[in-house]
């Protein structure tokens, strides 16, 4: 399977916007598909306008006659329709490979996992029609269609500004979770671009597959320790038991409560998404980053 051509949906969200720069810099020839009433720009990138509505016959057209060989679905994975519309598209026109918008905190691939937080059901949804698709021949020689979900855990760098590690680092205060020595995995924003490029630099060898990948492996009494170094400042520690605080948050979350979903995945994120023994780094060819200086990174541009 050979990959030339890479369409991007979703190019100005958290996700979105650093796989767009991997993209540019790629070999890979890039098109950003973007809706007709979108105002988004793309400086220096072809453009697919396609109709709102996500016309499938009319999505599925533009696609095969811009030759795009995979797609990227950057997009909220709740937008189920919106995401499935894409997927026949793509099957439609003759894409070889696809990622859905599987970019996570958390495994949605675990039933406990979608138990805790309901909203990761939407992403098996896509991933389950993928896999009732991959199997099946297209005419016209399009072969089939392949498709590789990655799954990085918490957006590290992303995260540590806004509460989802737990950390108020403006404040220097630290919620930890069940004593802060449980190891969880996390992926700064740019590793997990390259994640992308690196799928489609391999579309044999991760075709069909859930990848689990990470910056690095941490406890969050390491990632305080490494804050408390970085800022020379002590943080306030509220000690929390996970699953007391989760079964608060469950209600509201189910109500529809923003800040109780946010912190649900937080900490879920923190207590149940380990990805030792099975990380996808090697067969990618990523290294792992460092903790200190991603956080001197993150806490240079705050």
């Amino acid at each position: 399977m050979s990959i030339k051509n890479v369409g991007l949906v979703g190019g100005t969200g958290t996700m979105g916007e650093p796989i767009l720069e991997a993209l540019k810099k790629s070999s890979f020839n890039l098109s950003v598909i973007n809706r007709a009433s979108s105002k988004s720009k793309y400086p220096g990138v072809d453009i697919i306008t396609v109709p709102d509505d996500l016309n499938v016959p009319d999505v599925a057209r533009l696609l095969e006659e811009h030759k795009i060989d995979a797609l990227v679905l950057a997009i909220k994975p709740a937008q189920v329709d919106q995401n499935k519309r894409l997927v026949d598209a793509a099957f439609q026109a003759g894409v070889k490979h696809l990622i859905p918008a599987e970019f996570g905190s958390v495994d949605s691939a675990d039933a406990k996992t979608r138990e805790v937080y309901p909203i990761a059901d939407c992403k098996k949804v896509i991933r389950d029609y993928l896999i009732s698709l991959q199997d099946q021949k297209r005419g016209d020689g399009k072969g089939k269609l392949s498709w590789t979900g990655l799954v990085p855990a918490h957006f590290f760098d992303w995260g540590l500004g806004n509460l989802l590690l737990c950390f108020d680092v403006p404040k220097r205060k630290a919620y930890i979770q069940d004593g802060g020595d449980i190891k969880f995995s996390v992926s700064n924003l740019p590793f997990i671009a390259d994640a992308v490029v690196k799928v489609f630099e391999k579309p044999e060898e991760t075709a069909n597959k859930l990848l689990y990948i990470q910056s690095f492996r941490v406890t969050q009494n390491e990632v305080l320790s490494a804050l408390e170094k970085v800022t020379g400042d002590k943080f306030e520690i509220v000690h929390q038991k996970s699953e007391e605080r989760l079964k608060e948050l469950r209600p509201l979350m189910l109500k529809g409560d923003h800040d109780a979903t946010e912190e649900t995945v937080g900490i879920w994120g923190l207590v149940a998404s380990d990805w030792e023994g099975r990380v996808a780094n090697k067969l990618l060819g990523l290294e792992e980053e460092n903790l200190e200086e991603t956080i001197r990174q993150v806490l240079g541009k705050c």
